[in-house]
Order: structure tokens, then C-alpha cells, then sequence
């Protein structure tokens, strides 16, 4: 597929074939959504004379892929396309050699390797935030220049995975907060409260590179002009966030289940709290997933260069700070 030839039935012929390209899909079941190929389906509901709008439901969100309301934006062929690149980019390779060298810590040493690791990941979790916010401003400042349905769909959709991030979920009481929960777990590893590290070393060497890099791609990235052109790139940065996140905690959650049975256990400190990770693997393929919907709601199709440059920006970052992070368990 060249990514060119992506017109609505073709999109439709392809459904089937489209989950591949999500790294892990145990969070998807049969039991709870066929991901994807439903989708398509509503999509078609909507561009048709049926004018009633159904939203899939996942995990306490709402994926809404009635973006084909807005015309000549990029079909989902296009998008998974383009983000297929990550399938094999650079940060896919250093998240493989972290989690290696992660789960295989020496029982000897493994705490004094991982407690300057695990400073880094707290700020790195909180600094995706005010990433996730310039995204929704990007999109919002395109205001009287983009379509107001489309807009309305792709902020629908980007706001969802930032809620969550605060414990909020559609039908659902507000939970613990993402960084409570990473508390949590901090304290259950290294039998030290999280506050303790951080009033130590606040803002961690490169989990702070990593932040001023996205912030500054996403504020004035080189070449992309003017608010849709800007919030074209946002939407690109921000799926390739979620994307490679999947890889990220799923990986993560396999690599300490594999060091607590290996080491932990033995050492009579088993991990008790599980939540900060197992909530991250299973919803972050539903954030890409919302990613990826934004995406087809709002970008033209002739942006289909820049959303590939976005992507691969985020890629060239986030596999430099895992690669550093895991010179650190070496």
C-alpha cells in the first residue's frame, strides 16, 4: 500500500486487516470490543443517509470515528500506514533493550541500578501532560479555519486519555490519579514514599531533555506553518505518543512481573501493588486508539508528509531517553 489510494471502501476492505498494527491487543477481546473493524461500520452508518451517531465504547471511553463527516481527511489505511513506521523505529528497539536488561537485574544490585531509573520514569509520567495539553491547543487554534464537527471529534477524542490520566472515565467515579498510582507502586518497590527522590533530584537529566524536546516540537517545530499545518503535527506527535506507550507499559508490566518472580519474591519483598502498571498496559492500546481516531477526524489528507515528520520526531526523542535510561541498568 503506497498510502495514497486511501477512498472510504478501501478503508472499509482493509478493516479486518488493521488491528496488526497495535503491538499488544491482549486488552482487546471478544468478550469486550472487535476493535476497528466495528468502527468502520458505524463510519459508514454515519457518511450514509442514517444520521444517527453510535460510539463504540472501550474501557470506560468513547472512540468517535465519525470524522468522515469532514471530507478529505486522512483515511485509516493512510494513518496506519504511516504509523506502521513505529512498528520498527528506533524507540521500539530501545524499549526491547530496557525491558531486557530490566527483567534480568541482578538479585545483588538491582535496587541501587533501578532507583535513579525509577526518578527518572516519575517525572517522564507527569511530563506527558502538558504535552498532551499543547496538543488540545493546537487543535482548539485552528478555530475558523478547520471544520467545527471535525474539530468537535478530534478534541472529543484527544481529551479522553488526558482525563483519564486524572482518574476520570466516562460513567465512572473519579479514581486515583495516575501519578497516585505510580506513588504507589514507587513505594511498594523501593520501600521509600516517591516524594523522598524527587525533593532529591526534581527534574531528573533525561526524562528533562525528553520534556523540552516534546515541548518544543510541539510549540515550533522546524518547517510547519500556520494553525492547521501546527495542529496537524500535534495530532501526529500525540498518536505517536500513545502508539509507542503500548510497547511502552505492556513490555514494562511483562519485564517487573518477570524481576518479582525472579528476584523480588526470593528476597521476601514481593510487589503487591500492580494497579499503576496494569492499568497503563491495558489502556494504552485504547489511547492509541482515540490517537488514531483524532487523527482521521481532522487531518487533510495532503498533510499526510507531516504527520509521518511528527511520528518520527517523537520516535527520534523518546528512543534517546530509553536508550540512556537503559545505560543506567547496564
Amino acid at each position: 500500500m503506497d498510502g495514497t489510494s486511501c477512498d472510504f471502501e478501501y478503508s472499509i476492505q482493509l478493516a479486518p486487516l488493521m488491528r496488526r498494527s497495535l503491538p499488544k491487543m491482549r486488552v482487546f477481546d471478544s468478550q469486550r470490543i472487535q476493535p476497528f473493524v466495528p468502527y468502520c461500520r458505524y463510519s459508514r452508518r454515519i457518511q450514509g443517509s442514517d444520521n444517527q451517531r453510535e460510539y463504540p465504547h472501550i474501557g470506560g471511553m468513547y472512540v468517535d470515528w465519525s470524522g468522515y463527516l469532514c471530507g478529505l481527511t486522512l483515511m485509516h489505511p493512510c494513518v496506519f500506514n504511516v504509523q506502521s513506521v513505529l512498528d520498527n523505529g528506533s524507540s521500539v528497539a530501545a524499549l526491547r533493550r530496557f525491558n531486557s536488561l530490566l527483567a534480568g537485574l541482578p538479585a545483588d544490585s538491582w535496587e541501587d541500578k533501578l532507583a535513579p531509573v525509577m526518578n527518572e520514569l516519575a517525572y517522564n509520567l507527569e511530563s506527558f501532560n502538558p504535552a498532551f495539553t499543547a496538543v488540545l491547543l493546537r487543535v482548539q487554534s485552528t478555530i475558523g479555519k478547520t471544520d467545527y464537527v471535525c474539530r468537535d471529534n478530534a478534541l472529543k477524542n484527544l481529551i479522553q486519555p488526558l482525563a483519564g490520566e486524572y482518574g476520570m472515565h466516562n460513567g465512572e467515579p473519579q479514581a486515583k490519579t495516575h501519578r497516585e498510582l505510580f506513588s504507589l507502586f514507587y513505594a511498594d518497590l523501593m520501600k521509600q514514599p516517591l516524594e523522598t527522590v524527587l525533593s532529591k533530584n526534581p527534574e531528573p537529566r533525561f526524562s528533562k531533555i525528553l520534556f523540552d524536546q516534546m515541548m518544543r516540537d510541539l510549540s515550533a517545530p522546524e518547517g510547519i506553518h500556520g494553525p492547521v499545518e501546527l495542529a496537524s503535527y500535534a495530532l501526529g506527535y500525540n498518536l505517536a505518543i500513545e502508539y509507542l506507550a503500548d510497547y511502552e507499559k505492556t513490555w514494562m508490566l511483562d519485564s517487573f512481573r518477570e524481576l518479582n518472580a525472579r528476584v523480588l519474591e526470593p528476597q521476601g519483598r514481593p510487589l503487591s501493588e500492580w494497579l499503576f502498571l496494569e492499568v497503563h498496559a491495558e489502556g494504552e492500546a485504547e489511547h492509541a486508539a482515540l490517537g488514531h481516531a483524532a487523527v482521521a477526524s481532522m487531518v487533510p489528507a495532503s498533510h499526510q508528509g507531516i504527520l509521518l515528520r511528527a511520528m518520527q520526531d517523537h520516535d527520534r526523542d523518546f528512543s534517546a531517553f530509553y536508550s540512556e535510561i537503559a545505560n543506567m541498568l547496564q
